[in-house]
């Protein structure tokens, strides 16, 4: 199907929805902005994303993962100023090494795109046409800081500014995070244009405007549907109290982007542009992979959409993002899944301060990138608490948990095997059906909790299962059994049906080790090897695996 003959507002006529089975999912990330490389704070969201995307696969679900450079705004245009060269250029060569950093991760999207594309064109100028159409969109005269100096407008990015209550600098100058406020250009102190390093003037400009409060009563229903955390739910509805704010959906130049159609030197924002691009990237992909577009995205679907963000996004993603797809009759999301930040040894992440940490800053370091999913996995929740990556307790963590008490186990008992029985395990029945049962018994808690985004849990339950299979070979004393070989034998193929259990249920977290301990066990880590019991088949040499020296970043 070409672009051009896409209707833009579903209609449930078009659809046979008994064609369409209820096992589909569709999973986003924020899109990381195209002016800097990948960090560790990027890669909470990503890794917590993929892990679910992993754990629904496994489970056979039909799962589509995508996400998307933001690739338009004026700090780009900034940025490629800086470096002299052209905006297009700097855009891409960060989309390729955005690319290459998160497969080092393992995040698997089935495609990545930007939103600098011909498709995001598309939709943006479509669906901007349907507003028209509405009468969502109007004009209005607005006060906007202006540099007479350099004779242009100045948007978020081009000046800086302070909070008019604490002093602090402002995020994009619209956003405190010390006091949690969304702030208009002259509720703010102190602004200094980035152009001329002088203080600019407010002067009247025509902006187009999003009337969103002609959706207030859908966004208040919905909005408790899809956002299950109390603290994001509290904080958002605060906004219902009065009516919404208008959106302003225009940009003067200087700026990098689409421009609006028939309008003059005038660009769709940033954030306009950046929420649309999930719908053309899913787009993109269905061209390369002939898939239904509307079988995901009308407004009747069975599939599902979850969403994946940080807590500053929550009010993009659900008043700006929601209506706009109530305003071209396409599906909501099913859940927005909220986190925090990352901090860095308790301080917010920070180059000025020497307190950041990129994804080629953790590859370089050559330390097995399953470490930080596991480190981000233990601490990840389904609230919206900050995450800090401390230096010590992550290597604490690797070493003392992951290393010598999980992937150490096999390690108690190969010898054995690989010395007497030529790496066979016994034929013989379970050695202790009770401890088996009780590993196996933990199945549901672990579908449970991955299934709530609460990897710490799954985490939890696979230490205390670790700790249990340890103090079984110590009460066993298989180095004390060589005199009676059945027992010994016996021991430590257990030993290897638990250890096979437990990385099942870390499969999803864990997919480089993974791979090692499927080579190990010569078998794949599907869920139906949970309750089948090894027996009688020979095993592979065990990988050593290396403990983190004290680092640096």
């Amino acid at each position: 199907m070409e672009m051009g003959s896409i209707p833009i507002s579903s209609k449930k006529k078009f659809y046979n929805m008994n064609l369409f089975k209820d096992n589909k999912i569709l999973v986003t990330c924020a899109l990381p902005y195209s002016n800097g490389p990948i960090h560790i704070g990027h890669l909470l969201e990503h890794i917590q994303a993929d892990i679910w995307v992993r754990y629904k696969k496994y489970n056979f679900y039909d799962v589509k993962f995508i996400c998307s450079d933001d690739s338009h705004g004026t700090s780009i245009l900034l940025k490629s100023n800086n470096l002299k060269i052209n905006p297009k250029k700097l855009i891409s060569d960060i989309y390729v090494d955005h690319k290459k950093d998160l497969k080092k991760f393992n995040i698997n999207y089935n495609i990545y795109y930007s939103t600098h594309s011909l498709e995001n064109m598309f939709f943006l100028n479509n669906i901007y046409n349907v507003l028209l159409k509405k009468k969502l969109i109007f004009k209005k005269n607005v006060y906007q800081f202006y540099d007479k100096y350099y004779s242009v407008f100045l948007s978020d990015r081009l000046f800086v500014s302070n909070c008019k209550v604490c002093l602090s600098k402002l995020e994009n100058n619209n956003y405190c995070v010390l006091c949690n406020n969304y702030y208009r250009n002259y509720d703010i102190i102190n602004p200094i244009s980035l152009l001329s390093n002088k203080k600019p003037i407010l002067k009247k400009t025509e902006h187009l405007f999003f009337k969103l409060n002609e959706y207030k009563e859908f966004l208040k229903e919905k909005i408790l549907n899809i956002i299950f955390q109390k603290e994001v739910l509290n904080k958002i509805y605060k906004v219902f109290d009065n009516d919404l704010e208008l959106w302003d959906i225009s940009r003067d130049k200087l700026y990098f982007g689409f421009k609006i159609p028939n309008e003059k030197n005038k660009y769709f924002c940033v954030w306009f542009d950046a929420i649309i691009g999930y719908i053309s990237t899913f787009y993109k992909l269905c061209k390369v992979n002939n898939l239904n577009f509307f079988e995901y995205w009308n407004e009747f679907s069975n599939c599902k959409l979850y969403q994946f963000i940080g807590k500053d996004i929550v009010y993009f993603h659900s008043i700006f993002w929601l209506s706009i797809l109530k305003s071209i009759n396409f599906r909501i999301p099913n859940k927005l899944i909220v986190h925090g930040h990352i901090t860095i040894n308790n301080n917010k992440m920070s180059k000025s301060l020497n307190n950041y940490i990129t994804a080629k800053d953790y590859i370089n370091k050559n330390i097995d990138t399953d470490f930080l999913r596991y480190f981000y996995a233990s601490k990840l929740s389904n609230n919206i608490n900050d995450i800090d990556f401390n230096t010590k307790e992550f290597i604490y963590k690797i070493n003392n948990v992951l290393i010598n008490k999980i992937l150490n186990i096999p390690n108690r008992v190969v010898n054995f095997l690989y010395f007497y029985f030529n790496g066979f395990l016994s034929s013989s029945d379970i050695e202790d059906i009770n401890l088996y049962n009780i590993f196996l018994s933990k199945h549901t808690y672990i579908n449970l909790y991955y299934n709530n985004f609460e990897y710490n849990l799954v985490i939890k339950i696979v230490e205390e299962l670790s700790d249990l299979l340890n103090k079984y070979i110590s009460d066993r004393e298989p180095w004390n059994k060589i005199n009676n070989k059945k027992k010994l034998h016996d021991i430590c193929t257990m030993v290897i049906n638990l250890f096979k259990i437990l990385f099942i249920y870390l499969r999803p977290i864990l997919p480089n080790i993974s791979k090692k301990v499927e080579f190990f066990l010569g078998i794949k880590l599907d869920i139906k090897f949970i309750y089948i019991y090894l027996f009688n088949i020979k095993i592979n040499k065990y990988f050593i695996t290396k403990k983190i020296l004290d680092i640096k970043f």
